[in-house]
């Protein structure tokens, strides 16, 4: 049976992210990546069982556009080339998310996905080190997050990267 993961990071210090070889950052763009953001949800989440649907783009307005919380630069993309001289494309997606209201709002990682064929490259380590130092230099020292127990692979990247169960 599958459980649900509560996870959280305590932060003593600024994250320093890691450089990645071929891959670059940005932030969301407007509506043009709403599509970019679904196909990578779709392409990480291809093989779940967990009630993981497709999605439209009225399920990403309602999960992030429609929130008091939501902000596009606490949406990041990772982007590379799989081939040279090709143009970047979105292999990896992050976001920040608050839950709770005012200066007590817990930051949250929000859908964290990494293309299969970019896992194990440190997409996903990249975007979390994004996020962590984001939430440091917003004052927060404390990060939290909801997995599968399931998701293995993300369980895995998650307790490398310091998380715990949360209590």
């Amino acid at each position: 049976m599958t459980t649900v993961l509560q996870m959280t990071h305590r932060l003593t210090t600024r994250p320093q992210t890691p450089a990645v070889e071929g891959a670059t950052l940005r932030h969301y763009r407007g509506s043009d990546d709403i599509e970019v953001w679904l196909d990578l949800r779709r392409r990480a989440f291809a093989r779940q069982k967990l009630g993981v649907r497709d999605w439209a783009a009225e399920d990403f307005c309602r999960e992030f556009l429609e929130k008091g919380w939501w902000r596009p630069e606490t949406m990041w993309f990772a982007e590379a080339s799989s081939v040279e001289g090709e143009p970047p494309r979105a292999v990896g997606t992050i976001t920040l998310a608050r839950r709770g209201e005012g200066p007590g709002a817990k930051p949250v990682v929000h859908w964290l996905a990494v293309r299969p064929g970019f896992r194990g490259r440190g997409i996903g380590r990249l975007l979390l080190a994004t996020l962590e130092a984001a939430v440091w230099d917003d004052e927060g020292r404390q990060v939290w997050l909801e997995t599968h127990s399931a998701w293995a692979q993300a369980a895995r990247l998650y307790t490398a990267a310091g998380y715990v169960p949360a209590d």
